[in-house]
């Protein structure tokens, strides 16, 4: 293998010039096939992180509950009690277990128990339908990244406090230290403990999270708070929970479904089309860097090909001197893998220094990337390796068509 190593440089060096330019279009296909790996990785990342970022992985609610049958039908099916507006909203009432469970899993991040309920918050002669989400204050930023997106105030949900998104204070007409009035459209539950229908809270935060849903309508109060208002004695309505692999969501939520009799959806239920567009781009990105390959192979077999048409004569005068067909052909497949390798580590590193400038020639003021390329997700080392297997693969038929060569036609010619 030594001797064929040698004499696969010599070659190399002895056509500088074509040997450089085969590097350099080796280095150009990594470059293609790492920047859009970085491109396409780091557009799913964000994509994923502004849909999923802001919202439950995993939710866990009670099902729906069916009416009793009061008679048979004579068709034989049963016929239901039925009156609408007076069903009762179900709730989680061991809700305490149901989180030691969830939070024993693994992947599960964290579970944060929810009171949500339709109202109205007024200020003055003003009133907007809203909903509202009672939660823990130490909870409080564990789902929706509300306090980094707070504008004016504090995340602060103490008794008797709201935070509210920016379109609605506006549409309110209200700011941070204003009284507002909160009445709860209905009770979950007439049965349960009583508690006020309205109550007078004050706005201590504003947040903007960018999802105009959430914006508009959404107040947070606490969850003490949000069990009085709407009349829970005890349990809440949802858990909510975040998970460490957004993409593993649907396991987790059967895994959960399973360990706790609820009803369990996942942020994938609600975002079917952006599933469907991240593998499109998935394939497309795929069928880009397959095609980078590509034109590596197609010029690695057609610098080799020309090679052995040019070395014809040397390859005849090695097999005179018994140098078997086994060594031939291993001398231009080391050729190819020379190629490859030496121009997959430059262009590797060409690549990450391209989407490293193009990450920082992107940065706005408010220090986020125009462009979401993501150097982190060049998918380097995959780059050098298929080179290599690129590179190597295309050189096997050149370098058979070599170790082919009759020798002594090779000479007289």
């Amino acid at each position: 293998m030594i001797f064929e190593l040698k004499v696969a440089l010599r070659y190399l060096v002895s056509a500088r010039l074509q040997s450089g330019l085969l590097m350099f279009g080796v280095s150009v296909g990594v470059v293609v096939f790492t920047f859009i790996a970085a491109l396409m990785n780091g557009l799913s990342v964000r994509l994923t992180d502004d849909i999923a970022g802001n919202v439950a992985h995993v939710t866990l609610e009670p099902e729906l509950r069916v009416p009793r049958a009061f008679m048979a039908s004579p068709k034989g099916r049963a016929l239901f009690a039925v009156q609408p507006g007076h069903d009762v909203e179900p709730v989680i009432r061991t809700y305490r277990s149901v989180l030691e469970v969830a939070l024993r899993m693994h992947g599960v991040r964290v579970a944060v128990p929810e009171v949500l309920g339709n109202g109205t918050l007024a200020r003055g002669e003003k009133d907007v339908a809203v909903t509202v989400t009672g939660v823990e204050a130490e909870n409080a930023d564990a789902i929706a990244k509300v306090a980094k997106s707070l504008v004016r105030g504090r995340l602060d949900l103490g008794v008797g406090n709201v935070v509210v998104g920016s379109r609605l204070a506006a549409e309110l007409g209200v700011d941070v230290g204003d009284r507002v009035s909160l009445r709860a459209s209905r009770t979950a539950s007439p049965q349960s403990a009583s508690g006020p229908a309205e109550a007078v809270m004050v706005v201590r935060g504003i947040f903007t999270l960018g999802v105009q849903a959430i914006d508009e309508r959404v107040a947070y109060i606490d969850l003490t708070s949000a069990k009085k208002l709407f009349g829970i004695a005890d349990g809440v309505s949802i858990i909510e929970l975040k998970v460490d692999d957004v993409w593993q969501a649907n396991t987790l939520a059967r895994r959960l479904a399973r360990a706790t009799r609820l009803k369990a959806s996942t942020w994938l239920d609600r975002n079917a089309r952006l599933e469907g567009g991240l593998r499109a781009q998935a394939t497309t990105s795929n069928m880009i860097k397959g095609f980078s390959l590509l034109t590596i192979a197609i010029g690695v077999a057609s610098a080799l090909f020309l090679s052995v048409s040019r070395r014809r004569a040397d390859i005849g005068i090695l097999r005179s001197f018994g140098i078997g067909r086994g060594a031939i052909l291993r001398t231009f497949v080391l050729q190819g893998l020379l190629i490859g390798a030496f121009g997959a580590v430059v262009g590797a590193g060409l690549g990450f220094g391209f989407t490293h400038l193009l990450l920082l020639a992107s940065l706005t003021a408010t220090g986020a990337p125009s462009i979401p390329v993501d150097p982190a997700q060049g998918e380097y080392t995959r780059a050098i390796v298929l080179a290599l297997i690129a590179s190597g693969v295309a050189a096997v038929l050149p370098a058979w068509l070599a170790s082919r060569i009759d020798p002594l036609e090779a000479i007289q010619s």
